[in-house]
């Protein structure tokens, strides 16, 4: 279980490692004079630069730093200057880094952030979230120029990963027409919902895989009366489903809202352009319904207000239930375990199924997990490309032997840097690579992390079922098969609204959202009707959501 979280951590977020708290450093004045680039060819277009270039003297820059959960029991504050990527940031750039200080706990270090900015005293580069980036935004502390750094430093690999996540990462760090920071990007698409089925279910029941909302609705029905398990007892269910339903990753709802092509808690385009937020659509109706029908059948827990996502989990580790919804690891946590408890168990993701004749699109959210700032008077930003390109070259480069250096099992992994920029469709190469692999039985390409993914799963068909999570994520019956699909019909719907949160959001969106799902659960459950569903958006516009809507339209035309 231990190895299968782990696992799930680095897929779900790539690295939980996020860059922490500041202070300002060394000036480096001395360094800054005489340093090989200088702030002429920072900003001169026309110039030719190289980007590998070494800083002579070397280049001391402060920097803040996170110690993350993952990492926090054998992290040592005194062996981190040493470290393998700080160590190759002097040998190959003459970059030296001076961490402010250590902080742990996103809250911890996001308050100490907040004081950094506010005391006007933050570190020569620093990682802040994109609230903290508004409130910089208004002050004169930081450069403005780092779109035009980076098209000139970054290499084309760097520039490559970055493109996955399309324009949108550069639009959220944009105020008033200039890009005041550098995104790091992560993987937007791992989050969308999945349609988890038991196929074995399925084949024992006769069953075909549902394509539309009426079709699944027969299956879970069969999988609640039919007895799938086989053990003469009444005590299946149709859908796993936790309290927290709209939110993605496991046991959640999305994928029904999204089948009925109705958008939860992101904001969409109406027929006009403008941005409304989707849970007070009249799609929500039809799925809402849909959801207090599969209530009433007796086809989720009666209990299930009261899950979160790991109690209502047990359901799966129990074999007593054929349907749910969630991400792509859902493979690995918690289906592995309906696998280790009933051999001839077999769980495969599908793509959601659809109320008509259009395919439903899982929605995501922007995934920028931070926004690197370069302090105005720090004449160098250009380093901070170059410790950048270093890590897409030794995590996307083609030399497996740099990969397994910083990236394999003896290297110190990701967690060390707080310099990185993920590929959004990392896991998703890694399943072409992996299922190409297994086709033509050359592994000569993979690196080692999908070599592992390779090992796992001829393991798996050689008989070893603990190993099936892998097959069933990055296999090719696994939910990248789908994702695939997705990718290849750009069904992915993303969340159209990702700047700063609007005033008026500060202070009510938590509110909006506590009295949203607090009704669509009542409704689910039979306490509220849907009849209510027009008074219920009008009670949201009445606390505030009408002037959100007002407030994230001004932003959306201000990007334009």
């Amino acid at each position: 279980m231990k190895k299968a979280l782990s696992i799930i951590c680095l897929l779900a977020l790539g690295t939980s490692l996020l860059a922490g708290c500041g202070n300002n450093g060394n000036n480096n004045t001395a360094a800054n004079k005489n340093a090989t680039e200088t702030t002429q060819n920072t900003t001169n277009q026309h110039e030719t630069v190289d980007p590998n270039a070494k800083y002579d003297p070397q280049l001391n820059i402060s920097i803040d730093f996170q110690i993350s959960d993952a990492i926090a029991k054998d992290f040592s504050e005194a062996d981190w200057p040493n470290n393998l990527w700080n160590q190759t940031y002097r040998d190959k750039y003459g970059i030296n880094l001076n961490a402010s200080w250590f902080c742990k706990g996103n809250d911890l270090c996001s308050q100490k952030k907040s004081v950094a900015i506010a005391s006007a005293n933050i570190p020569d580069i620093m990682t802040v979230n994109i609230a903290q980036l508004a409130v910089l935004s208004k002050t004169n502390m930081i450069r403005t120029d780092l779109k035009d750094v980076y098209d000139k430093y970054a290499s084309e690999l760097t520039k490559s990963v970055v493109a996955e996540a399309g324009e949108a990462p550069w639009d959220s760090a944009t105020f008033g027409g200039k890009v005041l920071a550098i995104p790091q990007v992560d993987s937007s698409i791992d989050t969308a919902s999945f349609l988890w089925i038991r196929q074995d279910w399925l084949d024992k029941l006769g069953l075909k895989v549902p394509t539309t909302m009426d079709e699944l609705y027969t299956v879970m029905k069969a999988f609640k009366e039919q007895d799938p398990d086989g053990n003469g007892k009444a005590d299946t269910y149709g859908l796993m489903l936790n309290k927290d339903f709209l939110s993605p990753g496991l046991a959640e709802a999305l994928g029904i809202f999204n089948g009925f092509h109705a958008s939860p808690d992101i904001w969409v385009r109406d027929s006009s352009g403008k941005l409304a937020f989707g849970s007070v659509q009249p799609e929500m109706k039809d799925a809402l319904t849909y959801l207090n029908r599969m209530y009433k059948d007796g086809l989720i827990e009666t209990d299930f207000g009261a899950k979160d996502s790991a109690k209502a989990s047990e359901l799966a580790a129990s074999g007593k239930v054929g349907i749910e919804y969630g991400a792509m690891w859902n493979g690995m946590y918690p289906l592995q375990q309906t696998k280790d408890n009933f051999k001839d168990s077999n769980w495969m993701a599908f793509a959601l199924a659809s109320n008509d004749d259009q395919p439903a699109r899982p929605q995501i959210k922007l995934n920028v997990r931070g926004y690197y700032v370069v302090k105005k008077d720090f004449d160098h930003p250009e380093a901070l490309i170059k410790m950048l390109n270093l890590f897409t070259e030794a995590n996307r480069g083609p030399d497996k032997e740099m990969y397994d250096k910083f990236f394999g099992p003896n290297g110190p992994g990701q967690h060390p840097t707080a310099f990185q920029e993920w590929a959004a469709k990392k896991n998703l190469t890694a399943h072409l690579n992996v299922t190409e692999a297994l086709k033509s039985g050359d592994t000569s390409k993979l690196n080692s992390e999908e070599q592992g993914y390779y090992d796992n799963i001829k393991k798996y068909q050689a008989g070893d079922n603990t190993q099936a999570q892998f097959e069933k994520v990055f296999g090719e019956t696994g939910s990248f098969s789908t994702m695939n699909e997705y990718e290849q019909k750009n069904l992915f719907q993303l969340d159209q609204f990702y700047g700063a949160p609007t005033d008026t959001m500060k202070s009510r969106m938590d509110t909006i959202k506590k009295t949203e799902i607090e009704y669509f659960t009542k409704v689910i459950m039979g306490a509220d009707s849907i009849d209510n569903f027009d008074k219920f958006v009008s009670n949201l516009n009445g606390m505030g959501l009408t002037q959100i809507t007002k407030e994230v339209n001004e932003w959306d035309a201000a990007k334009k």
